[in-house]
């Protein structure tokens, strides 16, 4: 009989900041997880891409820079005022499972394809 245990991974998230050279510029050139969003008319906030990468600082730089080459967050980010929030994770395996566990709930737009990792049980805020 094989009973599987549900491996809880706490996260430290940060706050919601905006999206800007400025704020990016102060973050730990460190892994983790990551995830965008926009406010909308209805003042709620949608997050758009889920992500993860082993420098968040160069990562989300190359957001703000349009250095990447996903066309719907270059639109998002060009056309709305948007946020991030994120959460050091030094473990690449771990950083796909969060990646993957942030897709399911979030279903962001902007991710093109299913993120390699598995649903885990971590916090989402």
């Amino acid at each position: 009989h094989y009973t599987r245990y549900m491996f809880k991974l706490p996260l430290n998230w940060s706050k919601l900041q905006l999206l800007t050279k400025e704020n990016i510029d102060i973050l730990p050139a460190e892994g983790g997880v990551y995830r965008l969003s926009y406010q909308s008319a209805d003042e709620n906030i949608y997050v758009f891409y889920v992500g993860e990468a082993s420098s968040l600082r160069t990562t989300l730089n190359d957001i703000v820079n349009k250095n990447l080459n996903n066309e719907c967050v270059k639109t998002f980010t060009t056309n709305l005022k948007c946020y991030f929030k994120y959460a050091l994770l030094s473990d690449a395996s771990q950083r796909n499972d969060c990646v993957r566990t942030l897709y399911s709930h979030f279903a962001p737009k902007c991710n093109i394809k299913l993120p390699e990792g598995n649903i885990i049980e971590i916090n989402i805020n």
